[in-house]
């Protein structure tokens, strides 16, 4: 059976429509701040595929946040992987392109180094780690910028204060790819099903996924506007004015440069 955490987030909603027969936890259900409650959930159910769709992702918060941020992203996946590594169970992970630096321009691979710049992208690399070292077998995606049609995301925020305000300011020197839940659900129930089913699956291993061009969150945004006025949507704003980094500080750092490449295409 499929055992999926974190059901009310953005990829777990997505797979809720794919993966109708696995089984999901809320975080009620299996407490990521507790890792034993997670253990009784495993151990209750026997999963033969465990999908981590559940992590902390409030970036700037997680600065002051750091023990809470931690325990979610990197102690309690690693407690998840050492009980697939013992109970035969294959397990999929989703991390981040905030693992690594956001020097240049050059996509990063997943033999790139990492260097994350915010305490958000730490706690992701620890979990990355910590799953590497149960040695159970393990697909962990790297992925930037989800967006859905539920959840908070960009795209809402956008379309909010849109309606809101006359004019946006956008920061236009931050590069990454915007990524579809519904893109990352249906390649992992894909894989998913092929692991419940013991069909023919790509090595485990980190993978990046990407589906969507480079663009800057101000090039995002204008999309977002375009789109919106397309579909006839009433919205006030009249302009959208691009910004650096420097002009838009934040409490955690974030990456210029989030390009995600591969070498490892997965299916």
């Amino acid at each position: 059976m499929i055992l999926v955490f974190g059901k009310n987030g953005q990829i777990a909603t997505a797979l809720r429509e794919l993966l109708p027969d696995a089984t999901f936890l809320s975080s009620q259900e299996a407490n990521f701040l507790n890792p034993q409650s997670v253990l009784e959930a495993l151990n209750k159910l026997k999963p033969q595929v465990v999908i981590n769709a559940s992590a902390y992702t409030a970036v700037d918060q997680a600065e002051q946040e750091q023990e809470t941020a931690l325990t979610i992203n990197a102690t309690t996946p690693g407690v998840i992987a050492k009980w697939c590594c013992e109970h035969d169970a294959t397990m999929i992970h989703y991390s981040t392109d905030y693992v690594f630096s956001g020097e240049g321009d050059r996509p990063w691979l997943e033999t790139d180094p990492t260097n994350p710049v915010n305490w958000y992208g730490e706690t992701k690399l620890r979990g990355e780690k910590a799953i590497q070292e149960a040695g159970c077998p393990a697909y962990i995606f790297r992925i930037s910028w989800v967006y859905s049609p539920w959840g908070q995301n960009f795209p809402k925020t956008i379309l909010r204060l849109a309606h809101e305000r006359d004019e946006l300011k956008i920061v236009n020197d931050q590069w990454g790819a915007p990524t579809d839940a519904r893109d990352v659900a249906r390649l992992t129930s894909q894989l998913a099903h092929n692991l419940e089913m013991k069909g023919e699956c790509p090595a485990p291993g980190i993978y990046h996924l990407r589906f969507e061009d480079f663009q800057t969150w101000y090039q995002f945004a204008q999309k977002i506007i375009t789109d919106a006025r397309t579909a006839g949507l009433p919205l006030k704003v009249t302009q959208i004015s691009p910004v650096t980094s420097e002009e838009f500080p934040t409490t955690a750092k974030r990456p210029k440069n989030s390009r995600l490449g591969t070498t490892r295409p997965l299916l």
